[in-house]
């Protein structure tokens, strides 16, 4: 019989069969225009039930895909029923390794029984392909580096300290039969490997817990009370270094999706104010749930633009403290799913597929745009501290963007190492314009330490200095500014008010009140902004990071 194969062929998406809307997910996935979770998951022409079952499907077939690939290609009989290779992975995977068997419900039965008359002779192959192997386990076929440990990031878990304590979790994570294990940093992967229900208290960060990789903590008690917040600890890392006291003033530039938000409450005891901004009204819904079901109570969402936030409003008088995690490149961001579709494109290309090359414009790009959010952070009066991190490893995206912002004001320095995670070994690099006293200050994380890749910095303020570009930054920055005015008038503001602070409708010049002197100089820009708001004038902003768990 022949096969669809996943391919349409002008009908609905939503009209395929099971199996072969799977195959054409396989299908989306060798062409790179999408994610495993983003077509399945979040697919909106799947059935909320299905959506599920198909993304299991689909991990555990690219999983085994060159097994599959192996059994398959060794019957030419199943070639013979012309299902297409996609199909062939599918059902077989299902027949051979699923404990449910071949599913039936939504599925074409022309299908199944095209791929169980072949029953007996696909379970001959995989049963000598275990014995040529000397392998006992079907797990074990799994290609190595899909099943190296040392390739995954350990689970981490941060207490929420606004709604327990570190005893109470550890007293709960007791009666769920999980032991606790005292380790140095060196032996932790030994000590957690997978398929364990151990977990350590993390030697760096106080509030942090450690769990081997791939730990379900989903549908535990701790998690759904908000007792415990799962976010990686690289990205726990900026709140502790910027580490703002209770009943500070905070900005949170740009904020969503509000784990980072939600831990500087914790660390501040939910007091104080902290003003969390992002300019995605949906990515900031999901801050504003996700802080209140973590019980914070000092968070201010705001849905605007940091870089167009006046530095000498009122309202923000008082900040002292500035958190600075804007959009990057992703680089350092471990993603097994990726990992998975990797490994399936270069068995299908015969390995040939080159990794997509690093894209340097882009990256220039989303340094200018980092160190503007910088400059544009110290300008606030009365701020003495602003920590920066991103979720890259790439050297422009982090030490450059550093040595480029000291390079242009002299206001701010980098604060010593011994105040940023001190007992942490990986620093920063030293790199063009940084010392070795000024790389050790900086913190980097790679997958290796079992985390994802990170960067963070922490600048303060030197009391004695006023705040100023350098004349040689100055002299760029005007240059850019000779850009028109209306050339960024394609940038809409947000226009409707809801719980994120913005107006809801804009005044009339009839209706504006009439401005003081002082109001009207209150609300200019200062030179500084206008020439980096200016520099970026005409040029696409860097995309937001995607929402990733533990960001």
């Amino acid at each position: 019989m022949k096969a669809n194969n996943g391919r349409s062929g002008g009908q609905n998406y939503g009209e395929l069969m099971f199996y072969e809307r799977a195959a054409k997910i396989l299908e989306t996935l060798e062409q790179r225009k999408g994610s495993i979770k983003a077509l399945t998951v979040g697919n909106s022409n799947l059935d909320p039930q299905e959506k599920p079952l198909m993304y299991a499907l689909i991990c555990q077939t690219l999983k085994y895909a060159s097994v599959l690939a192996e059994i398959v290609n060794a019957n030419p009989s199943v070639k013979d029923e012309k299902l297409g290779r996609r199909l062939e992975l599918l059902l077989a995977h299902d027949l051979l390794f699923s404990k449910s068997g071949l599913r039936r419900k939504g599925a074409n039965p022309k299908l199944n029984k095209a791929v169980s008359r072949h029953q007996s002779s696909l379970k001959a192959q995989l049963n000598k392909l275990r014995t040529d192997r000397n392998v006992e386990s079907n797990e074990d076929l799994i290609p190595q580096h899909l099943q190296d440990e040392d390739t995954w990031t350990f689970r981490y878990a941060r207490v929420n300290l606004l709604n327990t304590t570190i005893d109470k979790v550890k007293q709960q994570l007791s009666e769920d039969n999980y032991e606790e294990v005292a380790v140095s940093r060196e032996d932790m992967r030994s000590a957690l490997s997978k398929r364990t229900r151990k977990y350590a208290h993390d030697p760096d960060l106080e509030d942090v817990l450690v769990f081997p990789p791939g730990t379900e903590l989903h549908k535990s008690q701790l998690y759904r009370t908000a007792s415990i917040i799962l976010q990686d600890k690289a990205s726990c890392i900026p709140a502790h270094v910027l580490r703002p006291p209770p009943g500070s003033h905070v900005i949170d530039a740009c904020a969503a999706p509000g784990n980072k938000t939600s831990h500087m409450a914790s660390i501040m005891n939910n007091q104080g104010k902290i003003f969390a901004f992002d300019k995605d009204r949906r990515r900031l819904s999901t801050l504003v749930n996700l802080t209140d079901k973590a019980k914070c109570k000092i968070i201010e969402a705001k849905c605007a633009d940091f870089l167009e936030v006046d530095p000498q409003d009122p309202t923000y008088a008082d900040v002292e403290y500035m958190l600075l995690d804007p959009s990057c490149s992703g680089s350092g961001i471990v993603n097994r799913l990726d990992m998975l579709v990797d490994s399936y494109i270069a068995m299908v290309n015969g390995s040939n597929e080159k990794k997509p090359e690093v894209n340097q414009e882009r990256l220039q790009s989303l340094a200018e745009f980092q160190a503007a959010v910088i400059l544009h952070a110290m300008q606030f009066p009365k701020v003495k501290r602003i920590s920066y991190s991103t979720c890259s490893v790439h050297e422009e995206e982090n030490e450059a963007v550093v040595a480029q912002v000291l390079a242009s004001q002299n206001a701010f320095t980098l604060a010593p190492a011994d105040q940023v995670i001190p007992s942490w070994p990986r620093r920063g690099l030293q790199t063009a314009g940084l010392s070795a006293e000024q790389a050790a200050s900086l913190v980097r994380t790679l997958p290796e330490d079992g985390t994802n890749g990170f960067f963070v910095a922490c600048f303060v303020r030197d009391a004695s200095a006023s705040f100023n570009v350098t004349p040689r930054k100055r002299k760029e920055l005007q240059t850019t500014a000779s850009v028109p005015a209306d050339a960024n008038a394609g940038n809409k503001k947000p226009k409707n008010k809801g719980k994120y602070g913005e107006s809801r409708k804009k005044k009339s010049a009839a209706e504006e009140p009439a401005k003081s002197a002082n109001t009207r100089e209150r609300q200019t820009k200062s030179p500084l902004k206008v020439a980096l708001s200016a520099k970026h004038k005409g040029k696409k902003r860097p995309k937001r990071k995607s929402s990733v768990v533990g960001t």
